[in-house]
């Protein structure tokens, strides 16, 4: 159960950067980055189907094959490993993403950010998104380590979009991209989607083997009170950060 307490401390935290909420809500194109089925749609499922619908272009990258997600005995690892796909495409199709790429990484053993941001780096160069948004791996107590892996790996492909000479046989041939950290300790755009919550909780609904009525709740309730402070009824929030915000800044923290 969610800790009201906590979760209002939280809300009370944010403060909003309207410029950054202009970048996202602007993008034209968009890759999302998922550690797992899932983790994309808990923290942005209602902004990628805005988005969508928008007219935008959205690439959803899952990076984990996710075979540990399903703890009954009774399926075999490659069984939870299509189960879990097909719960995936189903809820992309239901947000209305099409474009989705499996990089099909053993669940809980993503390797380390060298070798997993030359996946990032050749996707970003090819698709030349305007947003990249995946889970913030700086979340102060985040244990698992294929977000920190997937997260860190994201924010170094970010910066190192546009230095050619980083992987030179994928070519630059866009400006970098703005990124979006959801799960996020200290947000800075909040965006509305009460057009979309719905989509977003039957996106998630979809992975009928991972979510509970009880946690859907929570899920909702979170969204509710992030769009009470961004005076709507439903919002997302990210931590939204440019290129020269991933080295050697140190006012990067703050909104």
């Amino acid at each position: 159960m969610i800790n009201p307490h906590r979760l209002e401390e939280y809300i009370k935290g944010i403060v909003v950067n309207k410029d950054l909420v202009n970048a996202l809500r602007s993008a034209r194109r968009i890759v999302a980055v998922s550690p797992h089925p899932d983790d994309i749609e808990v923290i942005a499922g209602g902004y990628l189907s805005m988005m969508v619908n928008n007219g935008s272009l959205v690439k959803n990258v899952v990076v984990s094959d996710d075979r540990m997600s399903i703890g009954s005995m009774e399926y075999t690892l490659d069984e939870v490993i299509a189960i879990r796909r097909r719960e995936e495409l189903e809820a992309m199709r239901i947000l209305g993403v099409h474009d989705v790429e499996f990089l099909n990484y053993v669940d809980s053993e993503v390797p380390e950010p060298e070798i997993l941001r030359r996946d990032f780096i050749r996707i970003i160069r090819g698709f030349k998104p305007d947003v990249v948004i995946t889970v913030d791996p700086r979340l102060p107590y985040e244990a698992h380590p294929d977000h920190v892996n997937t997260g860190l790996a994201v924010m170094q492909a970010v910066l190192f979009h546009g230095i050619p000479r980083v992987l030179s046989e994928y070519r630059v041939e866009s400006q970098p991209p703005v990124l979006a950290l959801g799960a996020t300790v200290r947000p800075n755009a909040l965006i509305c989607i009460d057009d979309y919550v719905d989509r977003k909780m039957n996106a998630l609904r979809a992975h009928k083997s991972q979510f509970s009525e009880e946690l859907l709740m929570n899920i909702e309730l979170i969204h509710l009170k992030l769009g009470n402070a961004a005076g709507c009824k439903y919002a997302e929030a990210f931590k939204v950060l440019t290129p020269s915000e991933l080295h050697m800044n140190p006012l990067a923290e703050y909104p």
